[in-house]
């Protein structure tokens, strides 16, 4: 049977679908429903029939991104239909005064302008009216400075990225009032916050909720309240003396990393926010956060023989201490304990310098300690046995308590899927007997993290 020629099968089946309104939809409408589109759908759109070709090109009224190194348009933009601007990039020469671009900012809010991205060669003043973009959603500005006299007005920002940006602490304050909606705030090396001997950085928002902080050299107190905080990523530096981290209810992943601590303490405490993430699913404790010299964490809960807070939601925990202090390896197994459905364990161990070095009297309960206490507190830790699937440990010295740990995840996990074990090459014959212990079908040996790296699969 001969196949009906192709126009006419397509004739039948239009005639079958009924008549194409969509096709015949005036200019202003079709142009309505362009309009709450994002510009790659909209253009695909182009691509449905012969009559889009034709007509959705000349509607889509919008540029979607443009790069300025000079304070003028290439191209100007319509005024009537207004082009839409979703996102502008500054990046002036180095011999163009950045107070040039004024004029563009002022004709790019005319347009919608939702993203704008500044950045200097050199530290120089922003244009004052930087801030005042209503239509603003994301800003992002880096290696430069704020005027004071700036007017802040951006009700709709929801992303705020500063990265080496001088910014007073009365101007964040104001941006923060402003931005009711704000989700979104990183602050990288930022200076200007505070003045004076007590130089420190306040931020408080009802609204963030991924917060990124890594302070200069020169702040010395930090204070955090933003209870609506969903991810945290908090570095502090040697000269903080105070630190205050409100407690965030619904904070699911945390990242702190506390510096080496200064001799004089004024405030220092993480335990309140800890003990209210109790939706906590990924926690990492880096720097002196455990270990010696300062003990934040170790030091605050001194003297309890439980945590009060279960991370029933915890998946994922990564610890950095010092093995031979026992007041660490006790805050360790207290923190586990309260784990009780933890897949990924990660374990960093000091073994090397000052700082991370145990005192004499850590190292004399170390060797006075039975070993008992141990094996007998690790057994009463329910996750290492049923819900733990992969592992790491670097640093690992083949000691009284890492070594119990070690034999301890590979004959007793029962879900145990993936280990990874750092080590120094002196301690490689060791080592492999360690882990000799349960075969592994598959091991790959490598250099990573700068010393030898086994890592191994079951089955």
């Amino acid at each position: 049977m001969a196949r009906r020629p192709r126009k006419r099968r397509r004739r039948d089946a239009a005639a079958a679908e009924g008549p194409d309104c969509f096709s015949r939809l005036n200019e202003d409408l079709l142009r309505s429903i362009l309009s709450n589109l994002p510009t790659r759908s909209a253009a695909t759109l182009a691509a449905v029939s012969r009559h889009f070709r034709r007509e959705i090109p000349a509607l889509l009224d919008r540029v979607d991104s443009l790069t300025l190194h000079e304070p003028h348009f290439q191209d100007p933009l319509r005024a009537t239909p207004p082009v839409l601007l979703r996102r502008l990039a500054l990046a002036p020469h180095r011999a163009i005064p950045p107070s040039t671009f004024r004029p563009i900012l002022d004709e790019a809010a005319l347009h919608g302008l939702s993203e704008l991205a500044f950045r200097l060669t050199r530290r120089a003043r922003l244009p004052k009216n930087v801030l005042s973009v209503k239509s603003l959603a994301v800003l992002d500005l880096d290696n430069c400075a704020v005027a004071p006299w700036s007017n802040v007005a951006c009700p709709c920002l929801r992303t705020l990225r500063l990265n080496r940006v001088a910014i007073l602490q009365e101007l964040m304050n104001k941006i923060l009032a402003s931005a009711s909606c704000l989700e979104t705030l990183e602050m990288v090396y930022c200076t200007g916050l505070g003045t004076g001997r007590s130089a420190g950085c306040t931020v408080e928002s009802s609204s963030v909720r991924n917060l990124v902080f890594r302070p200069t050299r020169k702040l010395e107190q930090i204070i955090i309240r933003a209870s609506a905080l969903r991810t945290v990523t908090l570095y502090t530096r040697s000269r903080v003396k105070t630190l205050e981290l409100a407690p965030a209810p619904k904070v699911r992943k945390a990242y702190l990393h506390i510096s080496k601590l200064p001799a004089k303490l004024e405030a220092f405490r993480v335990r309140p926010f800890l003990d209210a993430g109790v939706k906590l699913e990924c926690l990492t404790l880096r720097g002196h956060s455990v270990k010696r010299p300062g003990q934040v964490l170790s030091s605050e809960y001194k003297g309890i023989p439980k945590l009060t807070v279960m991370f029933q939601d915890l998946r994922i925990l990564s610890v950095s201490l010092n093995p031979s202090s026992i007041e660490e390896t006790y805050f360790l197994l207290k923190l586990l304990e309260s784990c009780p459905h933890l897949e990924k364990f990660s374990l960093s161990a000091a073994g090397t310098g000052e700082d991370s070095a145990g005192t004499d009297e850590d190292m004399e309960q170390a060797n006075n300690m039975p070993s008992t206490d141990h094996k007998e507190r690790l057994s009463s830790i329910s996750c290492l046995t049923t819900s733990l699937v992969q592992f790491k440990f670097r640093g690992f010295k083949p000691q009284e308590f890492q070594k119990e740990l070690m034999v301890f995840l590979l004959t007793r996990g029962k879900k145990l899927k993936k280990a990874g074990v750092e080590f120094e090459k002196s301690q490689a014959d060791a080592v492999r007997k360690i882990l000799s212990i349960k075969r592994a079908p598959t091991e790959r040996a490598s250099t990573k993290y700068g010393n030898h790296y086994m890592e191994l699969e079951y089955s």
